[in-house]
């Protein structure tokens, strides 16, 4: 009889330094319905000053990462500044903003992280690497939780490759999971005119 191969791990740069300090709590991605349960579990783990670990299994790859969502009580998360912004939705990356919005395939992240690194100002001042990506992140209660798994699969998997051909901390990256999807809100309004800028 043919012994079974041990399935692959793969892990997030930052997942084993939060399982170090204990500030981690594991959720496994095959025991949640959808991504609204998987938001209020990852909430409670807020409130109680955690990291989200999450955990779940695609073919022959165990997959390890961390995400973050806000405490409902609180409504309080980190504060993220001078970050390269990146919007999925469902299992699609979002492009640009208002009239200009387009969605292309998770797989197109690869094109996306390769655009980032080719433009000098996406890099942390006097140094060679790129200032931390945050990933808004956000699915729909329609689709089931293999949607999630598929587009957080990846961005490990896009995120691993670089970072394994430039150092562990060269393009180092946030998930923020999100109640709401923020690509469809729309624009502010233009300011109004001054009533004083005429005097």
């Amino acid at each position: 009889m043919k012994e079974k191969k041990p399935l692959a791990e793969l892990f997030s740069e930052d997942f084993k330094s939060f399982e170090i300090d204990d500030k981690i709590g594991i959720i496994d991605l095959d025991s949640v319905s959808n991504f609204a349960e998987l938001r209020q579990k990852m909430g409670k783990l807020t409130c109680e000053g955690k990291s989200s670990g999450l955990r779940f299994k695609s073919n022959d790859t165990i997959y390890h990462l961390t995400g973050f969502a806000d405490c409902p009580t609180s409504g309080e998360i980190g504060c993220y500044f001078r970050r390269n912004l990146l919007f999925v939705r469902n299992d699609s990356l979002v492009i640009k903003y208002g009239k200009n919005k387009k969605t292309k395939p998770i797989e197109f992240l690869k094109t996306e992280l390769n655009k980032i690194i080719s433009k000098k100002y996406n890099f942390q001042y006097n140094e060679n690497k790129l200032k931390p990506a945050l990933i808004y992140f956000y699915v729909e209660d329609k689709y089931p939780i293999e949607t999630t798994k598929r587009a957080l699969k990846e961005i490990v998997r896009q995120f691993k490759e670089i970072n394994s051909q430039n150092g562990s901390d060269y393009f180092k990256y946030n998930i923020l999971f999100e109640g709401f999807d923020i690509t469809n809100i729309p624009p502010p309004p233009p300011p109004k005119q001054n009533e004083f800028d005429n005097e």
